[in-house]
């Protein structure tokens, strides 16, 4: 089964050992005192998990602000970001357990212009089928 999540948040960083962190997670619902709206630094981290045995082929993310119809952001995952899956793959044909792969990335927005209330939305076309992700909710105080 493939399924996939976001961390929305105001930073992600890249600590020692390539541990994340991530700063000012939103929890549902991103308030704000009116619209139109700047954020400096906006961050979604998503990832998106599949058996080691279905690895993906492609990915395409998209983020899409409330009222637009046109993304913030489509970003194609490189052939590196894959090809890393091949290593867990080769140890999942060994293994009798059920074995998952995670695909991560960071999307950095800076600014984030938000011009209205509504949903924010990231979905991706995951070997060209579409997929819905994950919604924030961003609404006015």
């Amino acid at each position: 089964m493939r399924y996939g999540y976001c961390i929305f948040c105001d930073d992600v960083r890249t600590e020692i050992g390539e541990k994340l962190s991530f700063i000012g997670v939103y929890s549902g619902v991103l308030m704000l005192p009116e619209f139109p709206f700047s954020l400096p630094k906006f961050c979604v981290h998503v990832n998106l998990i599949t058996l080691a045995t279905e690895p993906y082929r492609s990915i395409v993310l998209r983020c899409i602000a409330p009222g637009d119809r046109q993304p913030l952001l489509e970003e194609r995952l490189d052939a590196a970001q894959l090809s890393e899956q091949k290593d867990v793959v080769e140890d999942a044909e060994t293994s009798d357990i059920p074995i998952n792969v995670v695909v991560g990335a960071s999307l950095v927005f800076s600014p984030l212009k938000l011009r209205q209330p509504g949903l924010l939305t990231v979905s991706a076309i995951i070997d060209d089928k579409p997929a819905e992700i994950a919604s924030l909710r961003v609404a006015q105080r």
